[in-house]
């Protein structure tokens, strides 16, 4: 088997595997049972954070907010502002989770970098989230966007981080089906591959 380091979407070949707690599936359509060559590798105290849902085939919405908190992760920088905390929360739907993915800064134990530096090579498939930061926590912020990462970093709060893209929810439906929407991206994500 070749080692894998993250969980998430893996590709060999033409095949698209999607790898999580309870080990991978193939996604590509028609090889559903055609068992992952991928044995994921991470340490034992890291879990998975996302439990997603069969594709499913409809259309996506084409908004940059939907698509930086959909399971196509590009390794990105987004900053929200602290008024809009509430549609992160909401478009977390589209990867449901295990382990949330959605962070409050002020909840974490410290030292806070170690804790989420790891996180932000954990998987491939759902953003690290990160609310209720205050002015006094830009240092670290700018050190933790600073790291390597597979998924994308949604910072919100009262400071935007130098080269973070600010994500604004202005165009998008309040009473959206999150959860269908992350299943058509994931149906989309394979098509492309």
């Amino acid at each position: 088997m070749t080692p894998a380091t993250h969980y998430g979407i893996h590709r060999q070949d033409e095949f698209l595997f999607l790898h999580e707690q309870d080990g991978g599936r193939c996604l590509s359509p028609g090889y559903g049972r055609l068992d992952s060559p991928f044995d994921v590798r991470v340490p034992h105290w890291l879990r998975c954070p996302h439990r997603l849902c069969p594709p499913e085939i409809g259309p996506v919405l084409d908004h940059p907010f939907a698509r930086a908190m959909g399971p196509d992760q590009e390794a990105r920088l987004f900053y929200v502002r602290a008024a809009d905390v509430h549609w992160i929360w909401r478009l977390s739907a589209m990867t449901p989770t295990l382990h949330r993915f959605v962070e409050p800064y002020t909840v974490l134990r410290r030292p806070r970098i170690s804790r989420l530096a790891p996180k932000l090579l954990l998987t491939n498939v759902a953003p690290v989230a990160i609310t209720d930061t205050e002015p006094g926590d830009l240092v670290e912020l700018e050190t933790l966007a600073a790291m390597p990462r597979l998924r994308n970093l949604i910072v919100c709060g009262p400071l935007k981080l130098p080269g973070a893209e600010v994500l604004d929810p202005a165009g998008l439906p309040m009473n959206h089906d999150w959860a269908a929407e992350g299943r058509r991206q994931l149906y989309h994500l394979i098509r492309r591959s």
